[in-house]
């Protein structure tokens, strides 16, 4: 379907323009210096919300800190600016037509509608500025930036003049990406995995973005994560990276192994090395060191991927038949397991694609299972026939289901849902 994206764009512009000249108006007194785009919320494959427009100005900021913190605190932390414009009915039905064209086709557009959608509010910010720097309304100094949670979205609204002074700490990690980007591989991962352990605040680059880079690696990096999950003394970090760079070899496996058997390892070593193995499709080797790890560290790992864990870096498709094989060979471990994937517990996001296999895990043979699928589809944008099936399983679970928690669940789902 076609989608206006001149009319989105101008509907931001305007957003952004006229909260700016409400705000000079009323407040003539007190300097602005920036408005934000921010609070973007969007869910793989379903939502897209409208983001809020924030307006700062030098008065109203300091008035804001107070005596909790200073106004260079919350200078460039638009959620804690005093003033704020919600989404109104227009915004809204924007947001709701977006939804529709990125949702369409079955959700397969969902992340090109999401990219072209960061892509103009982007433009739609540069242009709010030449227009308000035109009218006279605001100075030279008053920046429209778009600041996304990661700030990936700030040095695409901005030029790199206004980065380097406004945002000094992020020209200073795009300068050290761009250093590590030209490296070798080989030396490139060294320097990231030293990052990784580096003291807080000591380097360019913290902790979760030197490991996000160290995903980007990708296979090449596998080799040397391998080695420092053998020698670190904290290994747990270690193990979770090999899950998520998601390569499978007998040394990354061997070596997760290892960990996870030692009984003189830290508890958070063997557990995360438990649900590597399982993420990376080794519920063998798992079930194999059953007797020799805590029954609630063998069902984390059984459940991991299907949890929130699996959403970071590279995953396998939604797949139930490891864990019912694994559940069919030591039934005893299926109350932690079910205990995992109760209401509340951070599950896995799914989308349309993943459907089909979501819905045939209502007539699993495990509780587990059967909890699980419901609370997982309870947010996916489902198709016509899919809903009809999901409402279909819902209702019998409700009412038929032989495990009360089933049924406790189903029902939870069918009055959130409205089903």
């Amino acid at each position: 379907m076609s989608f206006d994206w001149a009319g989105l764009e101008q509907a931001v512009q305007d957003q952004l323009t006229g909260f700016v000249r409400r705000m000079r108006a009323e407040h003539p007194y007190d300097r602005l210096y920036a408005a934000a785009v921010h609070a973007f919320h969007a869910e793989t494959g379903s939502v897209i919300a409208w983001p809020l427009v924030g307006v700062a100005g030098e008065r109203a900021v300091a008035s804001a800190a107070g005596d909790r913190c200073t106004p260079g605190e919350l200078r460039w932390s638009p959620a804690d600016w005093p003033w704020q414009l919600d989404p109104g009915p227009a915004e809204d039905a924007w947001a709701a037509r977006l939804e529709e064209a990125a949702t369409a086709d079955g959700g397969r557009r969902w992340e090109p509608v999401h990219a072209r959608y960061l892509r103009t509010v982007v433009k739609a910010c540069r242009a709010a500025r030449r227009e308000l720097l035109a009218e006279g309304t605001v100075g030279r100094e008053f920046l429209v930036v778009a600041m996304d949670e990661a700030r990936e979205l700030v040095p695409r609204t901005l030029t790199p003049a206004q980065v380097r002074r406004h945002f000094p700490e992020l020209d200073a990690e795009y300068r050290e990406t761009a250093r590590l980007a030209a490296l070798p591989v080989g030396r490139r991962t060294r320097e990231l995995i030293a990052l990784v352990e580096a003291p807080p605040g000591s380097a360019a680059l913290g902790r979760e973005q030197a490991t996000a880079l160290l995903r980007a690696v990708g296979a090449d990096a596998v080799p040397q994560v391998v080695e420092r999950l053998a020698h670190a003394r904290v290994k747990w970090p270690w193990a979770k990276l090999l899950a998520e760079l998601r390569v499978s070899t007998e040394a990354v496996t061997g070596t997760l192994a290892r960990v996870a058997a030692d009984r003189r390892a830290d508890g958070a070593d063997r557990a995360w090395a438990a649900r590597a193995l399982s993420r990376l499709g080794r519920t063998d080797l798992l079930l194999a060191l059953a007797d020799r790890l805590p029954e609630e560290v063998t069902a984390q790992g059984l459940a991991a991927p299907y949890t929130a864990f699996r959403d970071v870096g590279a995953h396998a498709p939604l797949d139930y038949r490891p864990l019912e094989q694994a559940l069919d060979t030591r039934p005893g471990l299926h109350a932690a397991v079910l205990d995992a994937f109760r209401p509340g517990r951070s599950l896995c996001e799914t989308g349309p694609a993943e459907a089909d296999a979501a819905l045939d895990g209502l007539n699993s043979r495990w509780p587990a299972v059967r909890c699980h699928a419901l609370l997982i589809l309870e947010g996916v944008r489902l198709s016509r026939a899919r809903r009809e099936r999901f409402t279909a399983g819902l209702t019998r679970l409700c009412h038929e289901d032989p495990d009360a928690i089933v049924r406790e669940v189903a029902a939870g789902v069918a009055r959130r849902t409205g089903r």
